[in-house]
């Protein structure tokens, strides 16, 4: 179920944050400001997205149009009201349902699940098809995810502000890496950064709206770059600096609600370019036209611009290496049914901001050639803290790609070199950002350490290259089990039958399995009762406030202080 909120009362905003979480609905929950179009477009472009239940204020400027979008839609439409005379007001627009306020979490959960109901079982046959073809209208012309109408719908209104004003700038915002988020986390995952984004998109562009006219538009539905129509005044000259100081203060507000509802890792995978393209009234070329070649033109300059920046980040990954400027951040594992800490996964973060993300670093440093000074690094770093953050009976895990066993530094590493005394502590995790071509070979490289000591795990099982083949072929010590797996896996069946299979093979082996991934109770006590010997996530690890090798563990843990 989707629920979206549209309200000023505090109260009314805990009630419906609370039944949502007693409904397991997603909630989108809109800062209900004065009358006026602003606020009506805000909350048209969230129905746009089809929720199931809208639950609105009484305003009389608003419930005309709110009661036209969601009857259109199919949208159960729920009305808070503060007074008979609203009651009437509600009745009058012929809302679905309504409730007195003050309210509680449980009486808005009831009310929501009743409305929708009720509305279901009201729908005949011929509301479903008119419904169904009306979506498939909209779908044409709005985007579902973001409720952002595309192109063809503001090419008129672009159209008029170049005939009237004679010229228009056409920005295009690129986000990238986005599908890389995806690889990691989910599509479930991606969906929710991809609903803040557009989000924190809105919130700026309302804000800007208000110092000169702009429109703001996808390409087409499923799209996730925009189109910014707007009219700089400022002398042409100065142009250019206005579109980076725009590039910046956007960047920096979606960076941080990302950071804020995500985490740093999540956003530390954004990255914007803005390319833009200048446009002037032409009498003798059709305007439309003009419009087409400037969006090219803007998106063309937003892909120079990602160029530019990829040369800088090479530049910036060699400076980071010459001043070893990599910090490590400690991801507990601890034993399912106790919580109490097992191991650690030594993470790398890049020292520049630019850099912080270990995909982005890792990524950057493919690009240059630069993978095994990079993990050179990360593995000094990592084992430099193992006696200073980890007890003497806990394990490090260190990640490894297959690649850097063809680094012969890696491969007849100096152990006291490195400082380590003890390499039966630390596990090297095959994490295979890079397929295994030659098995026999590899299996060779992993038996000579083996006989030194050290231990491995196959990571992300389930995901990628890391399939069953490895796992037959590696005989490893671990099998961490990939993200995709857990997420959700309290609600979801089938991946706990996959999971109890993994657990039943691996304890026939004398392999241990860690869920990796777990963010939520729920999702821990499903991989508890699996019997999952490990478990590593979110839930044991606060993001926002172990950044460092050394900072504090998560409440959610059971361990020693200083870890």
């Amino acid at each position: 179920m989707r629920i979206v909120g549209y309200v000023r009362d505090e109260g009314l905003q805990a009630a419906i944050e609370g039944a949502a979480a007693a409904l397991g609905a997603d909630l989108t929950l809109l800062q209900a400001g004065e009358t006026g179009a602003a606020g009506a477009e805000q909350l048209t472009s969230a129905l746009r997205t089809h929720p199931d239940v809208a639950l609105v204020e009484p305003r009389a400027d608003l419930l005309a149009t709110v009661r036209d979008e969601t009857g259109a839609r199919g949208i159960c439409m729920l009305v808070a009201c503060s007074s008979d005379e609203d009651v009437r007001r509600a009745v009058a627009a012929r809302a679905d349902d309504w409730l007195y306020l003050p309210t509680t979490a449980d009486e808005v959960a009831s009310r929501v699940w009743a409305v929708s109901q009720r509305t279901r079982r009201g729908e005949g046959p011929s509301d479903q098809t008119q419904a169904a073809e009306h979506l498939r209208y909209e779908e044409l012309l709005f985007d579902r995810s973001t409720g952002f109408p595309t192109l063809p719908v503001m090419l008129e209104q672009g159209r008029d502000m170049l005939e009237r004003r004679g010229r228009m700038t056409v920005l295009y915002i690129q986000f990238v890496r986005y599908s890389k988020l995806e690889e990691i986390y989910g599509w479930e995952k991606l969906d929710e950064v991809l609903q803040t984004t557009a989000n924190s998109v809105r919130e700026f562009y309302d804000r800007r709206r208000s110092k000169e006219e702009s429109l703001l538009m996808v390409s087409h539905t499923g799209d996730d770059d925009f189109i910014f129509f707007t009219d700089l005044p400022d002398p042409v000259s100065e142009a250019e600096q206005r579109i980076n100081e725009l590039a910046t203060e956007l960047e920096e507000h979606v960076r941080g609600r990302l950071e804020g509802e995500h985490g740093e890792d999540v956003a530390g995978l954004f990255e914007i370019y803005i390319g833009s393209a200048t446009l002037f009234r032409n009498p003798k070329v059709r305007t439309e036209r003009q419009i087409y070649r400037g969006i090219r033109e803007a998106s063309a300059a937003a892909r120079g611009v990602e160029s530019r920046e990829r040369t800088r980040k090479v530049a910036d990954l060699k400076t980071l290496l010459h001043d070893e400027n990599v910090y490590i951040v400690y991801h507990p594992i601890v034993v399912t049914a106790t919580r109490e800490v097992y191991a650690y996964e030594a993470l790398a973060r890049g020292g520049s901001r630019a850099l912080r993300s270990p995909e982005v670093l890792f990524g950057v440093a493919e690009e240059a050639n630069l993978i095994w000074e990079l993990s050179r690094l990360c593995r000094k770093r990592a084992i430099e803290g193992i006696d200073t953050h980890l007890q003497e009976n806990e394990l490090l895990f260190l990640n490894i790609d297959p690649h850097d066993f063809r680094d012969p530094t890696f491969r007849y590493m100096d152990l006291d070199e490195l400082g380590v005394e003890h390499p039966e502590r630390i596990v090297l995790e095959i994490t295979e950002r890079t397929a295994i071509t030659d098995y026999p070979k590899f299996v060779g490289y992993l038996n000579e350490f083996r006989e030194r000591g050290f231990r491995f795990a196959v990571d992300d099982a389930g995901s990628g290259y890391a399939g069953l083949g490895s796992i037959a072929n590696l005989s490893p010590d671990f099998i961490k089990l990939d993200i995709s797996l857990i997420a959700g896996i309290d609600t979801n069946f089938m991946k706990q039958n996959l999971v109890e299979t993994m657990v039943s093979f691996a304890n026939d082996h004398g392999i241990k399995v860690i869920a990796e991934g777990v963010e939520r109770e729920e999702e821990f006590d499903a991989v508890k009762r699996l019997g999952v010997h490990l478990t590593q996530g979110f839930l044991f690890h606060n993001p926002g406030t172990m950044h460092h090798a050394g900072g504090g563990m998560g409440d959610g843990v059971k361990g020693e202080p200083g870890h």
